[in-house]
C-alpha cells in the first residue's frame, strides 16, 4: 500500500471507485455520527449504479441515508444511524427489513475490525454477553472462553473490500491528518482490503502526528467540502439544511 495523491476532479474519484467497488462488495464508511462522513465518495459511489452492496459503518448518518436512497444497498452493518433526529430511510429499513440490517454494539463492531486488522477469522470479546445481540446478529456467537470458562462473544472479522474515509488534510508524504475525533478510522484503514481517502487540503504537517499512515492508504483524492452536509473540523460544521435535503 501507499498513498497515490489524486486531483480534485470528481472524475478521478469516480474512476477509482469504479475500479474498486464491484456489485455486492462490502463497503465501509469512516467518520462517526455527523462528523467526517465521506460524502463525496458516497455520492460518487451512488452515481455508479452498483447493486447488492453491503454497507458497514459504526455510527452512520448521511452516508447511510444517501446510499439507501440510491437503491444500491442490500445489507447494512451498524451500531446506530441518525441525523439530527431520526433518519427516515434507516427507520424504514428497520421497520420493513429491506434492506437487511445487522445490528452491532460499538464494542463488537470495533472487535470485528480489530480481528480483520490482525488477520484473524474471529476474536473473543468480553462485553455483550447475556444480551440479544447474538440472536439478531449471526456474526456474534456467545461461548465459554476456552481458558477461563467465562462467557464471551466470538466476533467474526469484518473485512471491508473498500473503506471510504474523509480527513482534514494529507501531508506531502501522503499521510492523513484529522483535527477532531478519529472514531475508528485508523483501525478501519488496517482492516480493509483497499482504502480510499478524500481530504480537504494538502498541508505541511508533521508526519509523526498523522492519524493514518500512508502505508494503509491506497488512493488519496482532494475533495474540499467532501464531508458535507456532515462536519469536518476545523473547516465547517454540520449543514442542517443539507441533511434535510438528503
Amino acid at each position: 500500500m501507499g498513498a497515490r495523491a489524486g486531483g480534485s476532479a470528481v472524475a478521478s474519484l469516480l474512476e477509482i471507485l469504479d475500479g474498486a467497488v464491484a456489485d455486492g462488495a462490502l463497503v465501509a464508511t469512516g467518520g462517526g455520527e455527523l462528523r467526517r462522513k465521506p460524502m463525496a465518495a458516497v455520492r460518487a459511489l451512488a452515481a455508479l449504479g452498483r447493486t447488492g452492496l453491503r454497507l458497514a459503518t459504526m455510527l452512520g448518518s448521511a452516508d447511510v441515508e444517501a446510499l439507501l436512497g440510491s437503491g444500491a444497498v442490500a445489507e447494512v452493518h451498524a451500531a446506530g444511524v441518525a441525523l439530527e433526529g431520526l433518519a427516515p430511510r434507516w427507520r424504514e429499513a428497520r421497520q420493513t427489513g429491506d434492506p437487511r440490517v445487522l445490528e452491532w454494539s460499538e464494542g463488537t463492531f470495533v472487535a470485528a475490525l480489530q480481528a480483520a486488522a490482525l488477520g484473524l477469522g474471529s476474536q473473543l470479546w468480553p462485553s455483550g454477553t447475556g444480551t440479544d445481540l447474538p440472536a439478531i446478529n449471526p456474526w456474534l456467537k456467545e461461548l465459554a472462553d476456552p481458558h477461563t470458562g467465562a462467557p464471551v462473544l466470538a466476533v467474526r472479522a469484518l473485512v471491508p473490500d473498500v473503506a471510504l474515509i474523509h480527513v482534514d488534510a494529507v501531508d506531502a508524504d501522503g499521510n492523513a491528518h484529522v483535527a477532531d475525533d478519529l472514531v475508528a478510522d485508523a483501525l478501519l484503514a488496517r482492516a480493509a482490503r483497499r482504502v480510499v481517502v478524500t481530504y480537504e487540503r494538502r498541508a505541511e504537517l508533521d508526519p509523526a502526528n498523522a492519524a493514518i499512515s500512508r502505508l494503509w492508504i491506497d488512493d488519496a483524492v482532494e475533495a474540499p467540502g467532501g464531508a458535507a452536509p456532515t462536519a469536518c473540523a476545523p473547516h465547517y460544521d454540520v449543514d442542517s439544511e443539507g441533511l434535510r435535503a438528503l
